[in-house]
């Protein structure tokens, strides 16, 4: 005796093409009746679908119409890890520079920070290879400025070395920046340097 065909084989070739590309198929069965269902994609359960590697997302990515296709994310997209999607750090990271011109009055440069964000890193370059002017970060709200400056830095300001200084580190600092506060950066006088180039990086949150 032949080995009789599923009951998947006899049945799927009776439904029109459109409804075995274009849903899926539901079998319930009643006493010793079955009922075939065509589903919307939107009706299958999550489980049912095939297993795919991870940081994909399903749907289409070419014209026109036809199987579900495993897509990946480029372009500065990234995966969390735990369900949803965002911009890698690479593409968040955002700079907030400051130009300081040293003569003989101290100098400052008062930024707005328009994002919630934290402190990531802090650079600093002058204009020579010797010299340490006191600099300092304050931050304080729009409501009070320009008085209510606090600092920031934890009594551990940038400390040039050779006319630079570069920190991830910022041990003891002050790193979260609330939207619309606004951040000063100062220096005192500190011959043979007239410049400095300060950025802080900041991850908005």
């Amino acid at each position: 005796m032949g080995t009789q065909p599923s009951l998947r084989a006899r049945i799927l070739p009776r439904f029109p093409a459109q409804v075995l590309a274009g849903t899926g198929i539901t079998i319930t069965k009643s006493g010793g009746t079955y009922t075939f269902a065509a589903q919307a994609y939107a009706n299958i359960p999550i489980n049912a679908l095939a297993s795919i590697p991870e940081d994909r997302l399903l749907g289409r990515d070419t014209p026109g119409v036809g199987s579900v296709e495993v897509i990946g994310v480029a372009g500065g997209l990234g995966f969390t890890g735990s369900g949803s999607l965002q911009l890698t750090v690479n593409h968040r990271i955002r700079g907030i520079p400051a130009i300081l011109l040293i003569g003989a009055t101290p100098s400052a440069q008062d930024t707005v920070v328009p994002y919630s964000c934290t402190i990531t890193k802090v650079t600093v370059i002058s204009d020579a290879t010797s010299g340490n002017p006191n600099i300092a970060i304050q931050k304080g709200t729009f409501a009070t400025f320009p008085a209510g400056l606090v600092d920031i830095t934890g009594g551990n300001p940038p400390v040039l070395s050779n006319g630079k200084y570069q920190s991830t580190t910022l041990t003891g600092w002050n790193l979260n920046i609330a939207a619309g506060e606004i951040l000063r950066m100062s220096s005192s006088t500190g011959g043979p340097i007239t410049r400095l180039n300060i950025t802080i990086e900041v991850l908005p949150i």
